[in-house]
């Protein structure tokens, strides 16, 4: 069964790439700054939403920790750098825990947040008669991020969150089936970081006037995904490591979909060149 749910994510991500590149090829309206091959991009949609409930479903059946298993946590076994996130000594947990909830939430919007842009707002008509487009991307965007969450973190790994080595936590949260083994990685920090870099890219692609400038923007997208992370390891749910990947594929995701569907993204931004001697294989070559 594992083999099974594997090669289907797999195949997912797979398709994933293979739809967003060959859905550049068709011509598209001159106006839109992005291009979208429906008959490929709406089933990879759906098909990751698919496969995101059923990871969900997934994670929520993982068995819980057992009362040896929990007995046998040392923290000493923890790497050094993620070892400070279980000799925190602030109280306030449930607080931060809140506050990375809304943080998640908020931050999922921000996208939305860009019809507040002159330019972007005057094709936003043209958006809602055109399928979507904006809107379909985003949401491959985040569908792809979370198929890679799921299955690439809590489906098939169980790292035991921070809370867990406390002596003060309690002995029924520990043996509970609620997340104990998910902290591999932050999807807090993946999905807000997916939804901010997302909005920072379209505003590049629609502000080319910007320039060097530009670094600005992504520079404050990583501001979202920084404050949700941090108060996500001040509530004692990640180590830093499950923060900073989850921010970095979260990020990922959200940049290279609208990317890779820009209409003025030339065919030399993408090459792959083969090669052969000593050792053979090829050279993958993305430019931005």
């Amino acid at each position: 069964m594992a083999f099974l749910i594997k090669s289907i994510a797999f195949i997912f991500i797979v398709f994933n790439l293979s739809g967003t590149l060959t859905g550049q090829e068709s011509g598209a309206e001159d106006k839109k700054v992005y291009h979208l091959n429906y008959k490929i991009d709406v089933p990879i949609i759906v098909g990751n939403y698919a496969l995101n409930f059923y990871g969900l479903k997934l994670i929520k059946d993982k068995p819980p920790l057992t009362y040896e298993e929990v007995n046998t946590l040392n923290k000493d076994d923890i790497w050094k750098f993620d070892r400070r996130a279980v000799e925190q000594t602030h109280t306030h947990d449930e607080r931060a825990r809140t506050v990375s909830d809304i943080g998640l939430w908020v931050g999922y919007c921000l996208p939305f947040l860009l019809v507040i842009d002159n330019e972007i707002r005057s094709r936003w008509y043209d958006v809602l008669l055109l399928y979507y487009d904006v809107l379909l991307l985003y949401l491959q965007a985040q569908s792809i991020n979370y198929t890679v969450y799921a299955f690439g973190g809590p489906v098939f790994t169980s790292r035991v969150r921070p809370l867990v080595y406390y002596e003060e936590t309690s002995l029924d949260y520990k043996l509970s089936n609620d997340g104990t083994t998910d902290s591999f990685f932050s999807g807090h920090s993946s999905m807000v970081a997916g939804a901010s870099f997302f909005m920072a890219k379209v505003l590049d692609d629609y502000h080319p006037e910007l320039g060097g400038k530009k670094w600005l923007i992504y520079a404050a997208a990583l501001i979202p995904p920084v404050f949700v992370g941090y108060h996500r390891y001040r509530g004692k749910m990640h180590f830093p490591t499950d923060i900073v990947l989850g921010t970095a594929i979260g990020a990922a995701a959200g940049v290279l979909v609208p990317h890779l569907h820009k209409k003025s993204r030339k065919n030399k931004d993408l090459s792959i060149v083969p090669f052969t001697g000593s050792y053979s294989g090829m050279v993958l070559s993305l430019k931005f």
